[in-house]
Order: structure tokens, then C-alpha cells, then sequence
């Protein structure tokens, strides 16, 4: 009991310091010998990973896990979130004469066989407005599987697990949604749109607002997500509001831009993370440009303000409506290394380091 009073206070202790929830991951990994885990924020049809705060993965793991289409494969999470709320279950539940390779599917047998897991627990946290918060913690084979005993200790935190998991989710709603951050952003006559750290929107100022009501594309759901018509676009835009945030945990701070583009109307999105005092706090900032189909890119502003020559400026110009350097050397029909030299001059010309970087400050020149 000793151990799992401290367990306890560890995992309130987290709220009132507010340090996230790394502590109570560090000492849950240590008591119970587990591998890799954390608490996730999974959609239903489809099944999608769009926030979550882990332990123990190798670096980039959120960020392929939120791009990649293997949560809607994942027999681990289809188990949990299946579960009735606060209660933990494991695939092995005790029998040590088998491993989880042999309940596991091809895909997620090929992922826990590289790893060396051996058994999986995990809970469910809780379940509103089409999204289901999960707890999941992997062993590693070498531990063999999680006992009777400890699935009881795991059950007695579960509801402890639930209150602090609602109360962090609360808190960090309503310190976000407030009216000094309305009136700072209606103050900026671009559109902004701010996410918290679980991609709900915490505010929209009115020229963001009015933009969207005037989109065909884009909108605001009841949940207070943005959400786009075409299901295609909508997954794109969930996993780059997730991957941002999820990058800004692990100190990547760069700005990236989404491009919705569809017959009637073309809107870019240039996401930047925005740091709170605890990492796992951090939100994304969403500038907002509309840009109308029928008109090309201004070349020969692009010219003058990045310095470039006409045919950096014509490749600028299609970065700005979102192609590659290959889908570019197709359209004008030149060498993909051609189309890259371009880029590589224009980065070089305008002291940026990377691709994203410039590609953001051409849609806001142009925007």
C-alpha cells in the first residue's frame, strides 16, 4: 500500500504543480515494469490518434502514430476503448504460457515483436463527444505478463487515473478560454483560430469566424474542432493540428502550413505551436488565408520581396498553392532537380532554413 499511496500523490501532484503528467508516467513505469505507454485522445470512425501525452516510445513516435492509419488497425486500442470507464484489463491477464505475438495481428505483432513486448494493459478513461480517452501501458516479454495482483492495484488507481486525467483536461479548457485571449485576437484583423493541447478550439476571433461562414469547406462543429467537409482533407487537417502540438513537445517549434484546396475555394493554414509553462500544455496557433481560385500569384511581387529571379518566383508561386518539387518539375515541366535548386536558392536568398519556413512567409506575403 505504501507504493501505491505514493503512486497516488504522485498523480495529484501533477495538478498542482503543474508539470504534466511525466511524473506519475516515470513512477507507474518503474512499479509496474512498464515498457511504454500513455494517455491518448482516439476518435471513432475512424479510429484516430489526435492528442496524447506518452512515455517510454522512441523519439517521432507521436508524430507517425498521429499521421499513420495503424490506430484504426490497433487491436490494443480497439480493446480499451471498448471497455466499460475505469476499468483496466490486460491481453494475457496472468497466463504466463503464451505472449501477446500470439493474440496480436500481422501489423501490431510485427511492432510489439521489434520492441519486445509481452503483454499490454490498459483503461478507459472516459468517452464525450466522439472521442474516448484512453490510458495504455505495454511490458516488456522479459517481465512476462501483468499478474492478477497488479491488475488490481492498476484497477484501484483507475479511478484516480479518470478524475485527474477530467480535471487536467478541465482545467487546461477553461484557463484557455477566456475573455482576454477573445479580445487580444480581435484585435489582429487576420483570421486566428488558437487550439489547445487537445486540438479543440479555445478561440476564434470574428475574422475568423466570418471566414468560416463564408467557407464552403471549412467549419466549426459542436465539439469546437474544425472540421472540414471532404473526409479526405479533414483527417490531413486533424493530423496536422496534432502533429504540431505533438512536435512542440519534444522542443520543435517550427511553423507548418496546410494547404485545403478543392474546386470552389483554396485556403491555406499556417499552424505555429505555442509554448505554455508545461509542455504538455503547449497549443497551436492557426492563421487563416483565403485565397480565390481564379487569380494566379502576384510574381511580380514575390520578386521583390524575396529577391528571386522570374523563374523562383513562378516556383514560389506554386509552393504557395501547395505542390512539391516533383509535382512542380511536372507542372512547368522541368527537372525535379531544377525545381529543387530553385527552392534551395530561395531559402538561401532569404536566410531561411528550411522548406516549411519559407513556405509559411509566402503565403502570408501573398495572403
Amino acid at each position: 500500500m505504501q507504493a501505491y499511496n505514493e503512486l497516488l500523490i504522485t498523480l495529484y501532484r501533477c495538478l498542482q504543480d503543474g508539470a504534466g503528467f511525466q511524473p506519475f508516467f516515470d513512477a507507474f513505469q518503474q512499479h509496474f515494469k512498464a515498457l511504454q505507454g500513455g494517455i491518448l485522445g482516439i476518435t471513432a470512425n475512424p479510429r484516430r490518434m489526435i492528442f496524447g501525452w506518452t512515455f517510454g516510445y522512441p523519439e517521432g513516435f507521436e508524430e507517425w502514430y498521429i499521421n499513420s492509419s495503424l490506430p484504426e488497425r490497433d487491436e490494443a486500442l480497439a480493446r480499451y476503448v471498448a471497455l466499460p470507464p475505469r476499468q483496466f484489463d490486460s491481453f494475457l491477464r496472468g497466463d504466463g504460457s503464451r505472449t501477446i505475438l500470439d493474440i496480436l495481428g500481422p501489423e501490431s505483432r510485427a511492432w510489439a515483436e521489434a520492441v519486445g513486448m509481452g503483454d499490454s494493459a490498459g483503461m478507459l478513461v472516459s468517452r464525450e463527444n466522439g472521442t474516448s480517452v484512453v490510458f495504455i501501458a505495454n511490458r516488456h516479454l522479459d517481465h512476462g505478463p501483468y499478474t492478477q495482483d497488479e491488475l488490481v492495484q492498476m484497477n484501484l488507481l483507475a479511478p484516480h487515473i479518470e478524475n485527474a486525467v477530467t480535471l487536467h483536461l478541465k482545467l487546461y479548457q477553461s484557463a484557455n478560454n477566456n475573455e482576454n485571449l477573445a479580445l487580444a485576437l480581435n484585435h489582429v484583423k487576420k483570421p486566428l483560430v488558437v487550439f489547445n493541447a487537445l486540438g479543440i478550439i479555445a478561440q476564434a476571433n470574428d475574422a475568423a469566424r466570418a471566414l468560416l461562414e463564408n467557407s464552403g469547406t471549412l467549419f466549426i462543429n459542436g465539439e469546437q474542432r474544425l472540421r472540414c467537409q471532404d473526409e479526405r482533407l479533414a483527417r490531413k487537417l486533424n493530423d496536422a493540428i496534432g502533429t504540431c502540438i505533438i512536435r512542440s513537445h519534444q522542443g520543435k517549434l517550427d511553423t507548418g502550413t496546410l494547404f485545403i484546396h478543392t474546386p470552389q475555394e483554396r485556403i491555406a493554414l499556417c499552424l505555429t505551436p505555442l509554448v505554455a509553462e508545461s509542455a504538455e500544455n503547449n497549443g497551436v496557433l492557426a492563421e487563416l488565408f483565403s485565397f480565390d481560385n481564379t487569380l494566379p500569384p502576384d510574381l511580380d511581387r514575390l520578386q521583390i520581396l524575396f529577391q528571386c529571379t522570374p523563374a523562383e518566383a513562378a516556383v514560389a508561386g506554386e509552393l504557395i498553392q501547395g505542390l512539391s518539387a516533383k509535382d512542380i518539375a511536372e507542372k512547368r515541366r522541368i527537372s525535379v532537380h531544377t525545381a529543387r535548386q530553385h527552392i534551395k536558392s530561395l531559402l538561401s536568398k532569404n536566410g531561411y532554413r528550411k522548406q516549411t519556413e519559407l513556405v509559411s512567409m509566402l503565403v502570408r506575403a501573398l495572403g
